[in-house]
């Protein structure tokens, strides 16, 4: 998908339209819907073309890959990517490079493939912990002190 190519046809639709209406105020009815079909087609093509290559430019992929990734809990794969944008892996990969490059994600080695895994999307995961003895608790249990030494538990984030 060339941009200027889709710019070029949104120019070009214009006579088609303007003229398309002339024929239609002139009675030349057949000639006018030809002439509203061609330019109506290019328009709607460009369009369409101009707002693909918004959502799949570099910044937007970006974005849309971090808003990807905090709805995945925080790890997201090429492969989810390229579902995702609809995009050629190469892509995805730059894409995804890009973002471990400027360090808003870090790259992890599974058994079988690649996690690209965000930190500062992920879920806060919180628990009860003793600072004396350094027990840990869930924190949906009801213990206000430590069963085991007797101290005040403190709620804090992993």
């Amino acid at each position: 998908m060339n941009k200027a190519l889709a710019i070029l046809a949104a120019i070009a639709a214009v006579p088609f339209l303007a003229f398309g209406l002339i024929f239609l105020i002139a009675g030349r009815s057949l000639v006018a819907i030809v002439l509203l079909a061609i330019g109506g087609l290019l328009l709607t093509w460009s369009v369409v073309t101009l707002r693909r290559l918004a959502e799949i430019s570099p910044e937007a992929l970006a974005t849309g890959i971090v808003d990807l990734a905090r709805r995945l809990e925080g790890e997201v794969t090429i492969a989810q990517v390229q579902a995702e944008f609809r995009i050629p892996q190469a892509q995805a990969l730059a894409a995804l490079e890009g973002l471990h490059g400027s360090g808003q994600c870090q790259l992890e080695q599974r058994a079988d493939h690649d996690v690209y895994v965000f930190k500062s999307v992920m879920p806060a995961k919180a628990i009860k912990r003793c600072a004396y003895c350094g027990s840990t608790f869930a924190v949906k249990s009801a213990l206000r002190e430590c069963p085991n030494c007797g101290a005040a538990l403190e709620i804090v984030k992993e």
